[in-house]
């Protein structure tokens, strides 16, 4: 797991993480966003679930992970980009389009990813304790990243039956994964019955773009009670049986 790492004033040193790898107290109230072209305005939820005050900084960058809030060309404005959450308390973000977006795909969905930094405070200490807290100190910066759809209006499919749409194809040793809508389909699993034992052809997820194809290789060549799971707009996991061509 990588860490990148700067250096401030004083010798701080923050650190930024995958939320996934600790603690965070700032927790985002859905695991993905979905903005409908038509609408003049979203709202994301946090709550800050820690002790103490925290930093909060947002922003939405179009794929590279290592991207700042300043680098980013999103079409997107967030407010505010930077708030205080105080312990037990929620904030409110509120994501409006800019008239960039107007220039998105209008027949599919276009993919961001929304950042949000937790930045907690600063150590303090009473004078007795002024010894216990050295200049230089490792401070976590722990950053959430999730998934940011911007959807046109003008698609007319329903995006709950698109998991139902996929073709699945035996290729040899592998299964051909053919995704014909006009929407991101994540699946986190792929299941293979082995003589009663359940084998995942996924290490990780898949995120099959829209009219796109993946392909991944079988782990035996048993094709019966295949199923997969795949992510809803609300975040809820949907096993499906897979139906080969």
């Amino acid at each position: 797991m990588s860490l990148n790492l700067s250096i401030f004033k004083k010798g701080l040193i923050a650190a930024l993480i995958p939320f996934s790898a600790v603690n965070a107290e700032i927790i985002i109230h859905g695991t993905r966003a979905i903005y409908p072209s038509d609408a003049r305005e979203i709202t994301l939820q946090l709550s800050n679930n820690g002790n103490n005050p925290a930093l909060v900084q947002a922003w939405i960058d179009e794929g590279n992970a290592k991207s700042t809030p300043d680098q980013s060309k999103a079409p997107f404005m967030i407010s505010p980009p930077i708030s205080r959450v105080d312990p037990k308390k929620g904030q409110s973000l509120r994501i409006t389009s800019l008239p960039k977006a107007n220039e998105l795909s209008k027949t599919q969905e276009t993919l961001f990813w929304l950042n949000v930094l937790d930045i907690p405070p600063k150590p303090t200490a009473t004078e007795k304790e002024k010894d216990a807290v050295p200049d230089n100190f490792l401070q976590l910066a722990i950053r959430s990243r999730i998934k940011f759809f911007y959807r046109p209006s003008t698609i007319k499919d329903d995006v709950n039956l698109a998991p139902e749409k996929i073709q699945w194809k035996n290729v040899g040793s592998g299964l051909k994964i053919k995704n014909p809508t006009p929407f991101y389909i994540t699946v986190t699993s792929i299941i293979q019955d082995n003589a009663g034992k359940k084998v995942d052809l996924l290490s990780e997820g898949l995120m099959l773009k829209p009219h796109s194809e993946e392909t991944v290789t079988l782990k035996h060549k048993n094709l019966d009670k295949m199923t997969f799971t795949t992510i809803n707009d609300y975040g809820g996991r949907v096993v499906s049986n897979i139906k080969l061509q």
